[in-house]
This record gives structure tokens, sequence and C-alpha cells, in this order.
């Protein structure tokens, strides 16, 4: 699915359009969105006919819903305006966003991130009312907290979460408001992305 969805990625530029609720999504940068109920929103738009587009992302979407069933990815919404062509996917859960796309991503709590292998020994910025610390806190002061949910992903991208922020990793971030995080790393190459991780409540 990776070179699957790397062609994807050439053909139509994934520059997304997002948002962090709903089906429809309205922020101009590559972004991922994930819902509170744990759904994985992510938008395209390009320079690119509608009728090639479509065809070719729902050519993807049948082939990965006969294997993984009919929910697990969806387009929710296809259209072009002034030269722009606008692409909404739905994804079941980050699970199947990563094995659709190829971009890992982990969405879960703190103890679930470490079951699965990911490490928080690093410096976070504290945030408050969507305004980030500069003076960092190791994460690994953060692991006792309960109530915090994680939302990892390795990918030059915006990221949405359902909550509000109250930590995020140091290298490539700037927080922009209490549920989006801007990664300023903005290379489109998957490759050299840095993990982000973005801890809400």
């Amino acid at each position: 699915m990776r070179k699957r969805m790397g062609a994807l990625s050439c053909c139509i530029g994934m520059c997304m359009l997002m948002a962090a609720c709903g089906t429809k999504l309205d922020v101009q940068e590559n972004t991922i969105a994930l819902q509170r109920n744990g759904k994985i929103l992510e938008a395209a738009v390009s320079y690119y006919k509608e009728d090639e587009l479509n065809s070719y992302i729902q050519n993807a979407v049948d082939d990965y819903t006969a294997e993984h069933g009919k929910k697990s990815v969806s387009v929710t919404e296809s259209k072009v305006e002034e030269k722009k062509a606008y692409l909404t996917l739905q994804y079941e859960n980050a699970e199947t966003f990563q094995d659709f796309s190829g971009i890992e991503c982990f969405s879960g709590s703190i103890v679930e991130a470490q079951s699965a292998g990911y490490d928080f020994e690093q410096d976070f910025y504290p945030v408050t009312d969507g305004k980030a610390d500069k003076k960092t806190v190791r994460g690994s002061s953060l692991l006792e907290d309960d109530d915090l949910k994680v939302l990892i992903v390795k990918e030059n991208s915006d990221l949405i979460v359902p909550g509000k922020i109250a930590y995020v990793s140091t290298e490539g971030t700037e927080v922009t408001s209490e549920k989006q995080v801007n990664v300023t790393q903005k290379q489109q190459d998957t490759d050299e992305s840095v993990l982000v991780y973005v801890l809400y409540r």
C-alpha cells in the first residue's frame, strides 16, 4: 500500500485541506486531523483534472476496501474550484490511515504508545491556551499523567487533535491554536520527516 500511496502522492501533490470535525475540511496546509471518534480525515488539493483524480483515487480506495471492508476508507468530498481539485478521505482509524497511506501514525494513550515502542525520553514544550512555553520538560516526567492522549505522526503535515494540546515535541513544531500544530519542516519527503508527538486532553 505504501507504493500505491507513494504514486498517489506524486500524482496529486498531497497538498491537503483539512479540519477537525465532520467530513469536510477548510484549512490550506498539509494536515492530518484526528477526530474524537478515532477516525482520521485527510484531504488533498492540487492542479489536477477532476475526472482523472476521481478515477485514480476511487480505484485505490476500491482496491483497499475490497480487502479491508467498505468502512475502512471512503472518499467524502471531491470537487474542482478555480482549477484546483479538492479531495477529502476519511479513515476508520489511525492504523488504517497508516496502512493505506504509508505514513507512520499512532493514536492512543501514553501507555499504549509505549507498548507500541514509542520513546518519550525527549524534550516537550508545555502548551497553555494554544501557546507553547519554550521552557521544555522531559517526556519521562509526563508518563504518569493518565489523562493525556497522544497523536504521533511522521510526516511533513499540520496536525489537528480533538482536545486541547498540553505538550508537543520540540523538533520542527509550531503550536498555532489549542488544537493545531504546524510542522515547520515543509519539504515533501516522508523519509526526512521528524516524528512529531502531540499530547492532548
